[in-house]
């Protein structure tokens, strides 16, 4: 191989590398939730029990992806928060239904922070399917919760789909 063919396959190595690294990669978008908490909370061994749900308006934008369109979609989460000896432990199993009426499936994550207004944490999302065009999604979130008063949080978050 000659100077120029070796440079211009080294160069188109590095071209296809790139981009199976960038398809790797996924479609990044972000979402902005604003919820509503319905809870109620037990005492229980030292530390507090809290069940509830959570209803609200989330918000994707920023997808260059049809398996994640952007726009606003109904979600709806039943939580279960253990607060023992100082440690937090927060799952939260999300339904969010499009205006198309698909719906994706999430499990929320967070093992810092609280549920009370004025305080707040983060946590991880993952997607386990859906119906429609979610239905062999995969990915997942990194988010921030802040709790407001009257029992309304913010949720916003930065997330990948393969």
């Amino acid at each position: 191989m000659n100077k120029i063919s070796r440079s211009t396959s080294l160069a188109l190595f590095v071209v296809l590398v790139s981009a199976a690294g960038a398809a790797a990669a996924g479609t990044t978008y972000k979402t902005s939730a604003v919820a509503k908490s319905d809870f109620q909370t037990v005492e229980w061994n030292g530390g507090k029990i809290t069940v509830g749900s959570l209803k609200g308006v989330l918000e994707a934008y920023g997808s260059t992806s049809a398996s994640m369109p952007n726009g606003q979609s109904i979600q709806n989460c039943l939580l279960r928060s253990a607060r023992i000896n100082d440690s937090t432990d927060i799952v939260a199993n999300c339904t969010i239904t499009d205006k198309d009426g698909d719906v994706l499936y999430g499990i929320s994550e967070r093992k810092q922070g609280d549920l009370s207004a004025g305080t707040g944490g983060k946590g991880k999302t993952r997607y386990v399917g859906g119906t429609g065009k979610y239905k062999n999604i995969k990915g997942g979130c990194d988010y921030q919760t802040r709790y407001l008063p009257e029992n309304w949080l913010v949720v916003e978050s930065e997330c990948t789909i393969d």
